[in-house]
């Protein structure tokens, strides 16, 4: 290996090694950067032959970094991050000056029940600021810690948990659920029966999502079992197909009373008490000193609880 001091290279090679790292694709590098490919890629040799060694190799789904980029990636981008405040000195997060996009990875039932009154309160507070919503990847891949950590995503919402020593969190809100059954059911107020529950086949969305794990593993703790009928993508073909065909659902009870009129449905407690699935927002530590995410993460916890009107 040569030896190397920061003298001897280019702060904006070290830029560029942070971006590679995050997109791991030279071309994605260059637009973020407002390069050319080629730019790019002699970047990165010039920074190969100060380091005397390869730092990325191809793989089938783009560039993959070698043992010695995952040693200095933490350190590289901690101090460019130091830089980059001392040269920012004493500029602060000012939220009706701002133009910025925030990035946030949720289910759709945070864009239906959260969302409409967080951007309506964003809109009269920092009128610059945009939301951008997008899917969560899928639970236990590690996607979403890495989206989070390379600033790919600024927030994530989600019941799952999302682990790692890098990330942080707090509670947003509890999902209070409800069943929805045909009204022409007649059904008491109060919870629906049991054997009714259990009898009647189940819409679900996912089994992982909204409550599904949550409900079997306590109806299993009880030695019971319910039927599930079909399972959906979004929740709001839960009651349409409930409708239509009398299965059983169970929503977030803010969800229920909007759709239970519009698809002829009534509203009853469940006949078991479920733990309420929780809802939490999570980020990486390395933006735990962001006062732009810190004044969002204020917004959206005020918003998380109220009504949907």
């Amino acid at each position: 290996m040569n030896e190397m001091h920061i003298r001897n290279i280019d702060l904006n090679l070290l830029v560029l090694f942070v971006t590679l790292w995050e997109t791991r694709n030279v071309t994605r590098a260059g637009e973020r950067l407002a390069l050319s490919q080629s730019a790019v890629s002699h970047g990165l040799r010039r920074l190969r032959e100060r380091l005397g060694e390869e730092l990325f190799v191809y793989g089938r789904e783009g560039l993959l970094p070698t043992p010695r980029t995952s040693e200095l990636i933490v350190p590289i981008r901690e101090a460019l991050e130091k830089i980059d405040q001392a040269l920012r000195g004493g500029d602060h997060f000012i939220p009706e000056l701002t133009q910025r996009k925030f990035r946030i990875a949720a289910s759709d039932y945070v864009e239906f029940a959260i969302m409409p009154k967080l951007i309506e309160q964003i809109s009269r507070l920092a009128p610059g600021v945009v939301l951008q919503m997008q899917p969560l990847p899928a639970p236990n891949t590690g996607q979403i810690q890495s989206m989070l950590e390379s600033g790919e995503i600024d927030l994530a919402i989600d019941v799952n948990p999302i682990t790692g020593a890098t990330m942080r969190f707090e509670h947003l809100t509890g999902i209070p659920l409800v069943t929805l059954v045909w009204q022409r059911e007649g059904l008491p107020s109060g919870p629906v029966p049991l054997d009714l529950y259990l009898e009647r086949p189940h819409v679900v969305i996912g089994m992982q999502s909204y409550g599904g794990s949550v409900i079997d593993q306590a109806l299993t703790a009880q030695g019971l079992k319910r039927r599930i009928g079909a399972v959906v993508q979004n929740f709001m073909a839960m009651p349409a197909i409930a409708a239509q065909t009398g299965y059983l659902c169970n929503l977030p009870s803010p969800l229920a009373r909007v759709f239970a009129d519009v698809f002829k449905l009534s509203c009853h407690a469940t006949p078991v008490i479920f733990p309420e699935p929780e809802l939490k927002l999570y980020w990486h530590s390395r933006f735990d000193n962001d006062d732009s995410l810190q004044w969002l993460r204020g917004q959206m916890y005020d918003c998380a609880t109220l009504p949907i009107p």
